[in-house]
């Protein structure tokens, strides 16, 4: 009986070994990397003297989860981040979407001052979560900021090695302000989130001008598929 017990006991310790080399098999080490491109020479019109990026914040997930999207209406986290620059309550409201289920982790970076310049930050995805979000202010600005939404790490079950896709400003719809230092002008009713026409980000042809690009890039120390 004893003999049996050890047995089971054993058993039960080697499958769970391999239940956990096959959890860490799934998961995928990922760095954001945030290129900023928004200078006095590209964006010349009303360019600001102290012009920034506040601090990355950003959350694997799944897509029941949505940071922002066209047409949809800012959270106050995320009108706290394009109008502040402020992390809080949006990484708040990342905390609670993963004690949901519906988010995976939360990842956040410092701001950036110089230009062109580069922000990172690190995070793990699982295939519970496989999606990634991250959102910046564009600063100063009355509700301006920039970012991707549902980007999918995964293709066919398996981890992307890389993507990089280009960065445009976007509209919170939260302030009716139109030039980067106005005054505060709270947006009563709120506007939808849209994609940034003003004329400080349009170039000559009047076709938008993107303010950096951002890269997800699969971190190979990581055993995963």
């Amino acid at each position: 009986m004893k003999k049996f017990a050890f047995a089971s006991v054993a058993a039960a310790a080697l499958l769970g070994g391999f239940a956990s080399a096959a959890a860490a098999a799934d998961i995928a080490r990922y760095e954001v990397r945030f290129d900023a491109t928004w200078t006095a020479d590209s964006h010349p019109l009303d360019y600001p003297g102290n012009a920034h990026f506040s601090g990355l914040v950003g959350a694997t997930h799944n897509d029941a989860y949505t940071l922002f999207a066209d047409g949809g209406t800012a959270t106050p986290g995320l009108e706290a981040l394009s109008e502040k620059g402020a992390h809080s309550p949006l990484d708040g409201e990342i905390r609670a979407a993963i004690d949901k289920g519906i988010a995976g982790a939360l990842f956040e970076s410092a701001p950036l001052f110089s230009f062109p310049g580069k922000l990172m930050a690190q995070f793990t995805a699982s295939p519970v979560h496989p999606y990634a979000s991250v959102a910046a202010m564009v600063a100063p600005s009355p509700d301006w900021f920039t970012g991707v939404s549902q980007v999918a790490l995964m293709k066919d079950g398996k981890w992307i090695d890389s993507i990089t896709l280009t960065l445009y400003a976007w509209d919170a719809g939260t302030d009716n302000g139109t030039t980067y230092k106005a005054a505060d002008a709270d947006a009563q009713p709120r506007q939808s989130i849209r994609l940034n026409a003003a004329p400080q980000f349009a170039g000559a042809d009047g076709a938008m001008k993107p303010v950096g690009t951002v890269s997800f890039i699969r971190l190979k120390d990581t055993a995963s598929n």
